[in-house]
């Protein structure tokens, strides 16, 4: 196993070489081990009398970054914390300076703003994924950040949600120099020798720094008022308070304020969430509930047929062979038309070069009938009428076929939803072929996740819900309006209009559910949705929706004959109401094999319904409230007509554990 920190030395100089990113543990970042072995480098450096400065650098792919930002500031007995390490290289009794390559972020960025010189390769980036988290850098990378580079630069870049590269970031303030591969490593050298034997700073504090308060200060309020609103908007808020007591106080308070402002969102429930929906999506990078026998043969040629052009451009891009068609010949031509012309468009941004340009172009291969497909080892495709018999036919013996929103025969099946692509296989397989089909999913940049009709099943609970809130009491408007509030994308009632009530009847159906006593009154008065002007919501021309006027009598004429109970229903108890519904039909997913991850389910439900990411999913949010409580929701909307708890509930609560421990 490679060395987490490996101590030279040169010319009165201490090379403390990080393991790179290539060479550590995969995701690992400023973990326990790395922090022990940084300490034990620092201090042997400590106990040299001839030393005169330090180059902190990385091996192999640069600098190690962790899969999650808050494990970098974990803390383990024992263990010197990462706030810890960057304080001794702060305050080293010789210069440190940093050789940023690779991705400097968490656990990096500290580190680079404790060191007195940070000279930056030229392709290196800058990243603060922490507020994405609903975290803030910590360690003193806050703090310092502001201190050396401004108010302004500092809020901006942990705010902003994109990275800076390398030249960029030296404007900004988060490195000093940049330098050229052969170059960065003599540079900091001869630097690090400089500083040593002058005895000055290496660098000038920038204009926006701390010496120049009112400065300072007037740049904070500026970048305070370019902040957006939204679920991070408190994470905004508290980066900027710790930004302003990086000017207002002392160095060693500014830290403590910092270090008490991450602990207070660490311990937030929006932190645990986004952090939950980060995990599950790394783990979804392996397919579930699919175990394989050896090896998984790698895909090299693709056909595609009515499938999106973004994943053709996407696979030629990776170096595969790409049979391309559609039911329509216009679409063929326009589809390689686009594909040209994004290649070109990347040449000239310099993306690609000439030679990589004409490779990719070269493998591509229009095809006019589903019949006409050369060997390819996976098919992926959306037949028209009459095409899937025609495609069958011609289907040569080994090649797998996958189709878009299922079929009846044996074949994989696989549906898109933003952001996420469900497959699964109509017959239990060896899984190998599911693998295959992930990973050609995958080049579409989303997560690809084991389920069969999850999405579905979600959305129909989602409506079933809703439909139950409005008999229960709650007027349309209002339960849009709740869990709109609550962070869903769009209202339930909103996306039945949207989609029109057939196509809603349809998805209930589907999901072995059948719409109440609401639902079909809106079909026999015809309001069937946004398309015919007349749906749930009332659709006038230049008007934005409305509920409908006198409304409210027929609604509780239907209740009276429905036979429920009726009480008002405030947004808590609606959001409380639907959630446990989603919640309910993830179980029942889960205990019947239909998902595999109790992490795909929330990844499903934010896909498909719209659920809030910053919430987390519904198995996320079952278990914040408790199972038992999720049960008892459940068994008393019974009576209105909800499903049965699935066992799975039974056998959890039994045993103590939640949704989140299934997935190991």
């Amino acid at each position: 196993m490679t060395k987490r920190a490996r101590l030279q030395r040169r010319e009165g100089v201490a090379l403390i070489t990080l393991a790179g990113a290539a060479e550590a543990p995969a995701g690992a970042g400023f973990d326990a081990g790395l922090r022990v072995a940084l300490a034990g480098a620092l201090a042997a450096c400590d106990q040299d009398p001839d030393l005169r400065a330090i180059v902190l650098r990385a091996g192999d792919g640069g600098w190690p970054v962790a899969a999650d930002a808050a494990e970098d500031y974990a803390e383990t007995a024992g263990v010197p914390t990462l706030g810890v390490l960057a304080n001794r290289i702060a305050t080293a009794r010789v210069p440190v300076v940093a050789v940023l390559t690779g991705t400097i972020a968490g656990g990096g960025l500290a580190l680079a703003q404790a060191s007195g010189l940070r000279m930056a390769l030229s392709g290196t980036r800058f990243a603060a994924p922490e507020a994405g988290m609903g975290l803030i850098p910590a360690a003193g990378g806050l703090v310092r950040l502001a201190r050396r580079a401004g108010a302004a630069a500092a809020l901006d870049f942990v705010t902003a949600g994109r990275g800076l590269d390398a030249q960029a970031a030296m404007r900004a303030g988060l490195c000093d120099a940049v330098a050229s591969e052969g170059a960065v490593e003599s540079a900091a050298l001869t630097e690090a020798l400089r500083v040593a034997d002058s005895g000055a700073a290496p660098l000038p504090p920038r204009e926006g720094s701390v010496e120049d308060p009112v400065r300072y200060l007037d740049g904070l309020e500026a970048a305070r008022a370019r902040l957006p609103e939204g679920p991070l908007a408190a994470v905004f808020a508290r980066a900027a308070e710790v930004i302003e007591a990086a000017a207002l106080l002392p160095l060693s308070e500014a830290l403590e304020f910092e270090a008490v402002a991450y602990a207070d969102l660490a311990g937030a429930e929006l932190s645990a969430a986004l952090r939950h929906v980060a995990a599950a999506r790394r783990a979804a990078a392996q397919i579930a509930g699919a175990p394989v026998v050896g090896e998984v043969a790698r895909v090299g040629s693709v056909a595609l047929w009515n499938q999106p052009d973004r994943l053709a451009l996407a696979l030629l891009g990776r170096g595969l062979r790409v049979q391309l068609g559609a039911t329509d010949p216009a679409r063929i031509e326009a589809s390689v038309r686009l594909i040209a012309e994004a290649q070109e468009a990347a040449l000239q941004a310099g993306r690609v070069n000439a030679a990589k340009r004409d490779a990719d172009w070269d493998r591509l291969e229009p095809v006019a009938a589903p019949e006409a497909f050369g060997p390819a080892d996976v098919i992926l495709a959306a037949p028209g009428a009459g095409e899937l018999a025609r495609l069958r036919a011609a289907l040569p013996a080994g090649v797998v076929l996958a189709l878009e929103g299922g079929g009846a025969g044996a074949e994989l099946s696989f549906t898109r939803w933003p952001g996420l692509t469900e497959i699964w296989a109509a017959a239990p397989e060896p899984g190998a072929a599911l693998h295959r089909l992930a990973a050609v999913l995958r080049a579409e940049g989303g997560a690809v996740v084991h389920a069969r009709g999850l999405g579905g099943q979600l959305e129909a609970a989602f409506l079933a819900a809703a439909e139950r809130a409005v008999m229960a009491g709650a007027a349309p408007a209002v339960v849009d309006a709740a869990l709109t509030g609550w962070g869903f994308a769009e209202g339930p009632f909103a996306r039945l209009d949207r989609i029109g009530l057939a196509a809603g009847q349809g998805l209930l159906a589907a999901a072995g559910r059948s719409g109440g006593a609401y639902l079909a009154w809106l079909g026999l008065e015809g309001r069937t949705g946004r398309a015919a002007g007349r749906g749930v919501w009332l659709y006038e021309a230049g008007k934005p929706p409305a509920p409908w006027p006198d409304e409210a009598p027929v609604l509780e004429a239907l209740r009276v004959e429905a036979g429920g109970a009726v009480r008002r229903l405030g947004a808590a108890e609606i959001v409380a109401r639907v959630l446990a519904e989603i919640a309910g039909a993830g179980a029942a997913a889960l205990q019947a094999g239909a998902a595999h991850r109790a992490g795909d389910v929330d990844l499903v439900a934010i896909a498909a319904t719209g659920f809030p990411r910053h919430r987390g999913g519904p198995l996320f949010q079952a278990d914040r409230m408790g199972l038992l409580a999720l049960r008892k929701r459940l068994r008393a909307l019974l009576n209105e007509g909800a499903p049965e708890p699935v066992t799975l509930l039974d056998v959890l609560i039994r045993n103590g554990r939640r949704f989140g421990e299934l997935d190991g």
